[in-house]
């Protein structure tokens, strides 16, 4: 029978009176596992008959499975979390009801934005179906673990699963499962920008949907092309399809709100502002109306492109404040979900490499087992040596083949090793490669709002108003510090930081810290005092930028856990040996303190004293983390002696080599960019397909009089160099059609243009930077853009 009759037959008897109970709860268990495969939720008579078949039985256990999928699927998680919970625990549960509970638990906990349980639970799974041979389900198996690889960009990984589930769910006739299949990997190209790769898998999915009667597949696939046309830019295309989605019987609120998003985008690139305006409300009423008071990324999106509405409409203080609420939305969401795959990932890992010492340990025992019976067989061999000398040779050639048995077993192991290290270093790079990506996410929001900030700076009359803006300012600037912290503990775990060892004037160094800190100390009543030791040497060779980082992160605790006091900064010289200088610095505060158990943690990553402090006082509990790792490179560590309620000292000793003068690095100029600075005549070619960087950009160079050609991507900035010349490139890296990359490399060896291309781009991390420089680029400006920074840098190359 088709499954849209089955479907409907089933609901038929389940609403017939005459039929009892035991069979009705026989009939639900079928039907919830056609929901299941199908992720969709019956109408609410349906849905209280279910709930009156939960009951101990195998068959009313399954019920409750399929009950706690239709909360998640309605966004009501903690009661599905409760129901799944439920099910998975029952002492009656059997092994292929557990099964079904914990596959559905992981794909709703990815639904739910909570990504950390998800790497237990795989685990688990994948025990329970190996130990029960449970083969049926390996498909379903493959398709989640597919999924969560997918979750964190680990794209070849999950394309392996995919494929593997695509060929389970063929060979068992799992078709609905093949459909989820096919939709899944025409979605991982378009993640990744090889749309017609995409469009192939949607069609083979429309293709497929001939085994299914409900047209599940067409609705998936037409979904997935319809999003993919509208990342390639293929509007009429994508707006055409976008009805038929809208129209379609199984559609559904939460993918109509997505449809309507991106109508709205499209409607705004093309000017139809009525259009986009009336596409973006349906966009928040169908998503809040589904999922009342959900904080997801997908919401904070819609925020966006009000933002990029009303700038078009040319109200560009409404869009500021529009932009400001997107970003505390998005980084709210962001953080949530981002700090739950970093955390699932490393359990990912720590349960990989268990696995593989247990399974190492196993074929070391082996080895041992048939060792110890070869030296048993050795000494039985001798006492008969002189009656049975045929049986000697027997067991001799005997031991041969059992030792070159082992020598194979041996080669097994090491390649065991060889496998597990491999997998650990490709953890490692998953892991620096996903926090990039959060960088360049978080990065593109925050230079709209610190660079709109700048300009309007500039611009105010009223001191409310901008010392309002400073502190937007400035708090945004403070999330970028959380980025360059994050990007800090990446390169540190990498084993990619290196110090850049230079003569510098210490106490000068340290000094500047009380420009930094003083207005912030003063605030709270705090009073910063230096005690730095006479005898200091003048000049030492050391990390300035990191000494000073380690410096900052201690000054910045000590001023936000104390309420009142003195914040002492102290350098002490233990001893001077021929030309190397023993110091001891510390930061003393009269704060909050901490007790003996805080301190036992206080070095660990995305750690702090308490969750109470987290709460009161902020901060993600990573800078102590990186101080404690800087310094280990210095052959340093961080000390600390506290009591709760009677403050802290943090200290530490270096021992560093006198420098002199002539060798003093000279720190860049902090100073701010000449005010009235002019490019006249100056013709630059910015290519960015964001239309609210662009506006930053413009408005940043607003007072220099450069004139400003804007392209949206890489094919058009060639088009333009074909028709124009240009005394200067802004180029974005990614951006559809080609790549920031691509066009550099094309300009500078099919071109041979000279012209001088700057990267800009809120990728940060030092392999983006060399990427940039490989592919012809002359500089690199990161996101959000200091309006300082980028007249230094244009000045360089325009005079």
């Amino acid at each position: 029978m088709p499954i849209g009759e089955a479907i409907e037959s089933m609901e038929e008897w389940l609403s017939e009176q005459s039929i009892d109970t035991d069979t009705k709860r026989l009939i639900a268990s079928y039907y919830v596992q056609y929901l299941l495969k199908l992720h969709q939720s019956p109408n609410d008579s349906i849905f209280a008959i279910l709930q009156t078949l939960e009951n101990d039985s195998q068959q009313g256990l399954t019920v409750s499975t399929g009950i706690a999928r239709i909360y998640g699927l309605n966004a009501d998680y903690q009661q599905s979390y409760s129901y799944f919970d439920k099910v998975i625990s029952h002492p009656a549960a059997s092994a292929n009801v557990k099964a079904y509970a914990i596959a559905y638990l992981i794909l709703t906990y990815s639904e739910g934005q909570v990504f950390a349980p998800n790497a237990k639970l795989i685990s688990e799974l994948n025990l329970l179906l190996t130990e029960n041979d449970l083969q049926q389900l390996r498909p379903l198996y493959d398709t989640i673990v597919a999924d969560y690889y997918q979750s964190i960009s680990a794209f070849d990984i999950a394309l392996d699963y995919y494929q593997k589930s695509l060929n389970g769910a063929e060979k068992s006739q799992q078709w609905v499962l093949m459909s989820d299949s096919l939709y899944a990997i025409g979605i991982l190209y378009r993640n990744i920008g090889q749309y017609e790769k995409a469009l192939e898998y949607f069609n083979y999915a429309i293709t497929h949907d001939v085994k299914i009667d409900i047209q599940y597949s067409e609705y998936l696939a037409t979904y997935g092309m319809a999003t993919t046309y509208f990342r390639a830019q293929r509007l009429d295309e994508a707006l055409t399809l976008s009805e038929e989605i809208l129209a379609h019987p199984l559609t559904s609120s939460f993918y109509d709100s997505e449809i309507y998003r991106l109508k709205a985008e499209a409607h705004l690139s093309r000017g139809e502002l009525e259009k986009a305006e009336t596409a973006l409300n349906m966009a928040r009423d169908l998503y809040d109306n589904s999922r009342p008071g959900e904080s997801t990324t997908w919401r904070a999106q819609l925020e966006q492109t009000a933002s990029q509405i009303t700038a078009a409409r040319g109200d560009y203080q409404l869009a500021f404040s529009q932009y400001e609420k997107f970003h505390q939305e998005y980084i709210k969401a962001k953080k949530y979900e981002d700090l739950e795959l970093i955390e699932s990932a490393n359990l990912v890992q720590q349960i990989e490499q268990e696995k593989q010492k247990a399974l190492q340990l196993e074929k070391e025992n082996e080895a041992f087992n048939e060792l110890f019976k070869a030296q048993n067989a050795a000494q039985k061999s001798q006492s008969l040596y002189s009656k049975l000398l045929v049986l000697l040779v027997l067991l001799t050639l005997s031991t041969i083949v059992i030792i070159l048995l082992l020598l194979r077993k041996s080669h097994k192991t090491n390649k065991l090793y060889l496998d597990a290290k491999e997998k650990a270093e490709l953890h490692s790079r998953l892991k620096t490669e996903f926090i990039s990506n959060i960088s360049h996410e978080i990065r593109t929001p925050l230079n709209a709002i610190i660079g709109f900030g700048q300009v309007l700076i500039d611009k105010m009359q009223d001191r409310e108003n901008k010392k309002l803006t400073r502190r937007i300012v400035s708090s945004s600037q403070m999330l970028l510090q959380l980025i360059n912290d994050l990007l800090d503990f990446a390169k540190i775990e990498a084993g990619k930081f290196e110090l850049e060892l230079e003569s510098h004037n210490l106490k000068k160094s340290v000094s500047n810290l009380a420009d930094i800190f003083y207005e912030q100390a003063s605030l709270k009543g705090l009073s910063l005092r230096f005690n730095i030791d006479k005898t200091l040497p003048k000049y030492l060779v050391f990390d300035e930028l990191r000494l000073k980082q380690v410096l900052a992160n201690l000054i910045s605790n000590a001023i936000k856990f104390s309420d009142a006091g003195n914040i002492e900064i102290g350098i002490g010289v233990e001893h001077i040996e021929g030309n190397t200088c023993t110091l001891k610095v510390w930061v003393k505060d009269e704060g909050i303190g901490l007790s003996q158990s805080q301190q036992d943690h206080l070095f660990s990553p995305f750690t702090q004293a308490e969750s109470s402090t987290a709460r009161k006082y902020g901060g993600t509990g990573l800078g102590l983390n990186i101080s404690n790792n800087l310094l280990a490179l210095m052959n340093s560590s961080l000390n600390v002696e506290s009591e709760k309620g009677s403050g802290a000292t943090f200290s530490f000793t270096l021992s560093l080599a006198v420098g002199d003068e002539k060798e003093e690095k000279r720190s860049p100029s902090s100073a701010s960019a000449p005010a009235h600075i002019q490019f006249k005549k100056c013709r630059i070619l910015l290519a960015e397909d964001n239309e609210i960087n662009v506006e930053v950009i413009r408005s940043l160079l607003s007072n220099t009089n450069a004139v400003i050609d804007r392209v949206e991507n890489g094919i058009q900035a060639l088009e333009a160099l074909s028709d124009a010349s240009y005394d200067l490139i802004l180029m974005d890296i990614q951006m559809p059609q080609m790549d920031g990359y691509e066009a550099s490399r094309i300009i500078r060896k099919k071109r041979n243009i000279k012209t001088p291309i700057i990267a800009l781009t809120a990728n940060a991390m030092q392999h983006d930077i060399e990427e940039s420089k490989k592919a012809g680029m002359n500089a690199h400006i990161s996101k959000p853009i200091e309006r300082v920074k980028l007249i230094e840098v244009l000045s360089s190359y325009l005079g």
